[in-house]
């Protein structure tokens, strides 16, 4: 992260010292006779004529509509701070100061050019009105250096790109930094980009507590909330503000919440990507109650690069819920032919490019959500049209090129076609239509017709189901999946939709593997290894808890497997009261963890499987 953006956080920490004023220049501005400046222009041009760092300070006591303000070149950094209530005051609490566009001269409100490094903090930022061709309603930065926002709210702006902020980076590099009490809401691109919108050399980071990006729209375009295009990179961790989603109640055509987008003029061995990712163990990261009239309601991934790079959506310990889209309703991923749009959760991509970086989630902070936290989970979104009408979108949707690995996956409670669809027609370079499913739960679904397609890859095309847990879906068809790919292996997994076959298999002879298998209906995994007709015991179906009893089908049935069930427990653990069928491991989702050694010397007690885990 640029250097500048510590500078400003200790500069901003140390604010309410009365030491700080005398080692930096501060120039204020407000209604009142002790205030040097009237106008807010003229004191950021005196700040940046002065070598250093310095402070701009906006009283409250003064009105300032129709602001066009421009920072050019102030490689030293301005923090512009508002919410003091006259130019003698020296603290600032959580009062802000409104700045508004309104009336102005079809510009944004701040203006940002040349290498300039600017801290927004304690300002409301609202009013402007652009044009669709403009960029950047509440804030435009075009040039190189830092742009934060600190106890601050972008609302109620508008431009054809970045109704809110738009940041791109020319002639270098920008970080914008999203600080504590961050607000960009109810902002307006009549295109792409309603909150937020990065482009060329940029980096946004969306950390922090108490960080709100909602209710702002791109009803034309490209990402609601944010839109991260070409070679921008986006790291967005936070809690979100006071419990809600971190962006929640974003619109757009594609992508309500999020949307990646790549173009045809990706420069260097770098892969185009947002992580998402959280850094409060109880409060994981979400995506939720967005929406897109058309594909993404929480997410949209597309590349259209043809020079073999991919787009990915990086996801780890999340919530996405509550989104609503014709199709892909939580996550709707689309490529060109020979290039992948890719989504991964808790998972990593097969690519030999640099992959989701350049920062890894825990050196960013990111940690596994705790014990009993709601995590990993899409639920609960819709596919349906802009009158409410079901269709036959599915909830996590890859067309044309693209891929979809997952690992410790929850889904349950969506509606759509489809709970997933990875649809490989259109590319013929081999390498579409890839799903990897393991130590996943989805359960009590409403599907149209399969629980999963995956359908019309190419040579390489593959899915595997591995530990997983697939029960009481309502499905229209009488297959739980439907498959043409090349490569189908299903394995140690659970397979409980009553009247349902497990799959139909259209592809070649010998391209189907199933082992250790239990389900209420094997017949379709013909030729298989260790299948098993029958339906498992549950701590609670009733409740949704699909933990296995210990004295259920499927208990230390398959060979031993390594790293972690989706409770991130030990995936291997040999009870000693149960004998093994092929193996020590459990079948399905779970692994049961504890022993009960009363079960070896007769005592039945607890033994009923109630104290099981």
């Amino acid at each position: 992260m640029a250097r500048t953006h510590f500078l400003f956080l200790a500069l901003a920490a140390g604010f309410c010292l009365p030491q700080w004023a005398l080692a930096f220049n501060v120039y204020k501005v407000g209604g009142d006779v002790d205030c040097p400046y009237t106008n807010i222009q003229d004191a950021i041009d005196a700040a940046a004529a002065n070598p250093g760092a310095d402070y701009v300070w906006i009283a409250m006591n003064g009105t300032y509509t129709g602001q066009h303000v421009l920072v050019n070149n102030d490689t030293d950094g301005v923090i512009i701070v508002g919410g003091l209530v006259d130019c003698n005051d020296n603290n600032v609490d959580t009062a802000t100061t409104t700045v508004s566009g309104a009336g102005n001269d079809g510009s944004a409100v701040f203006t940002i050019r040349g290498n300039s490094s600017v801290l927004l903090q304690n300002l409301f930022i609202t009013g402007a009105q652009r044009d669709g061709n403009a960029s950047g309603g509440g804030v435009d930065f075009d040039g190189s250096g830092f742009l934060g926002l600190r106890l601050s709210s972008i609302s109620l702006n508008s431009a054809g790109y970045g109704g809110g902020i738009n940041a791109k980076g020319d002639g270098g590099h920008v970080d914008v930094v999203l600080e504590d009490n961050s607000l960009v809401l109810n902002n307006t691109a009549q295109t792409s980009g309603g909150g937020i919108r990065v482009e060329g050399d940029t980096r946004l980071y969306v950390l922090q507590p108490q960080t709100l990006i909602g209710f702002n729209h791109a009803p034309n375009g490209y990402g609601g909330g944010i839109e991260v295009l070409t070679p921008a990179h986006a790291d967005i961790g936070s809690p979100g503000f006071n419990g809600g989603a971190v962006v929640q109640f974003n619109d757009a055509a594609n992508g309500g919440g999020v949307a990646i987008v790549g173009l045809d003029f990706m420069q260097g061995n770098i892969s185009n990507a947002v992580q998402i990712f959280t850094t409060d163990s109880n409060n994981p990261v979400q995506i939720a109650n967005n929406s897109a009239s058309q594909n993404g309601g929480g997410i949209y991934v597309e590349t259209n690069d043809s020079a073999g790079y991919d787009v990915q959506a990086c996801i780890y310990d999340f919530r996405i819920h509550d989104n609503v889209a014709r199709d892909g309703a939580a996550i709707f991923a689309t490529g060109v032919e020979g290039n992948k749009a890719d989504i991964l959760l808790n998972r990593t991509s097969e690519s030999s490019l640099q992959g989701c970086g350049p920062d890894t989630p825990p050196a960013l902070g990111a940690v596994a959500c705790a014990v009993g936290v709601p995590c990993n989970e899409i639920v609960d979104n819709i596919s349906e049209d802009g009158s409410g009408q079901p269709t036959a979108g599915s909830t996590i949707r890859g067309d044309v090129s693209s891929l979809l690995f997952a690992d410790r996956l929850v889904m349950r409670g969506n509606q759509g076609g489809h709970t997933i669809e990875i649809n490989g027609s259109g590319d013929t370079n081999n390498i579409t239509a890839k799903v990897e499913l393991s130590n996943c739960l989805l359960a009590a679904n409403t599907d149209q017709t399969e629980v999963i397609s995956a359908h019309d890859g190419g040579g390489s095309s593959h899915l595997h189901v591995n530990n997983c847990t697939i029960v009481d879906n309502a499905s229209g068809s009488s297959d739980t999946i439907y498959s043409n790919l090349n490569f189908v292996e299903i394995t140690n997994d659970i397979f409980d939709q009553l009247g349902q076959q497990v799959i139909d298999f259209s592809g070649a002879a010998g391209d189907l593997t199933a082992q250790y298998v239990l389900a209420t209906n094997v017949s379709t995994l013909a030729g298989g290894v260790a299948l098993m007709d029958g339906e498992p015991d549950y701590l609670d179906r009733s409740n949704g808890d699909y933990h296995l009893l210990r004295t259920s089908l499927g208990v230390d049935f398959a060979p031993s497997g390594t790293g972690s069930d989706l409770d991130r427990r030990p995936r291997t653990v040999d009870l000693i009261d149960i004998p093994n069928a092929f193996g020590p491991m459990d079948l399905g989702a779970y692994e049961i963890q504890n022993q009960i050694v009363a079960c070896a010397v007769g005592d039945t007690i607890f033994c009923d499987g109630f104290d099981s885990q």
